[in-house]
């Protein structure tokens, strides 16, 4: 009876544990919404080979030298990216000279549509610091894959082969210079808690 008693004590203290675990768990997941979610951390990032809004070929080994923060988007987005990279001009204009240590980087989804040509002209609407990627459709997927970044195609009401939009994450991610997820952001995060942030890691 006493061994009983106990087992099942040891039962109940078990099914706290993981109760308490999980409920953790989903308080740190809902606190990641629009952010890398936890325990997915390791598996951010990777080689890519694609080319500026120059046209310049670039690899991830020519950012190795510094802190990157990444953004997956498309030119003909309405409202997330825009507003997304306003802040992210914020955010480096705040950072002062310690924006001499940080690449800012965003990757196109919609690579059909946005050639360099097109996101050399859309670079114009923001801080010139910021670099624009693109590539081959496959090459856009690679990447997309290697940071677990989502996005969908959706048609347009109107017909036209390029009338369509797109679904996609929006997750900011900054980078250390040997390619590890350093930490994540909302996109609707304010450049002041941004910028916070990423002072935080340039400084170590």
């Amino acid at each position: 009876m006493t061994l009983k008693r106990g087992l099942l004590t040891t039962l109940v203290i078990l099914a706290l544990l993981v109760t308490v675990a999980l409920v953790d768990y989903l308080i740190q997941l809902g606190r990641s919404e629009g952010a890398v979610a936890p325990g997915t951390e390791a598996g951010i990032g990777g080689e890519f080979s694609l080319v500026d809004q120059s046209t310049t070929p670039v690899t991830n080994t020519d950012f190795s030298d510094r802190y990157k923060l990444i953004f997956f988007g498309f030119t003909h987005c309405p409202d997330v990216c825009p507003t997304t990279l306003s802040r992210m001009s914020q955010t480096l204009k705040q950072l002062g000279p310690l924006a001499d240590q940080l690449y800012p980087l965003f990757i196109t989804v919609d690579p059909e549509r946005d050639t360099p040509e097109r996101l050399s002209q859309y670079a114009k609407a923001f801080d010139p610091r910021i670099i624009y990627l693109t590539g081959s459709p496959e090459e856009i997927a690679q990447v997309l894959k290697a940071w677990q970044a989502t996005r969908a195609k959706i048609a347009a009401q109107t017909a036209g082969s390029n009338d369509y939009t797109m679904s996609h994450s929006s997750v900011l991610y900054l980078m250390t210079p040997d390619d590890r997820l350093a930490a994540s952001y909302n996109w609707e995060i304010e450049p002041e808690a941004m910028e916070r942030s990423i002072s935080s890691w340039l400084k170590r």
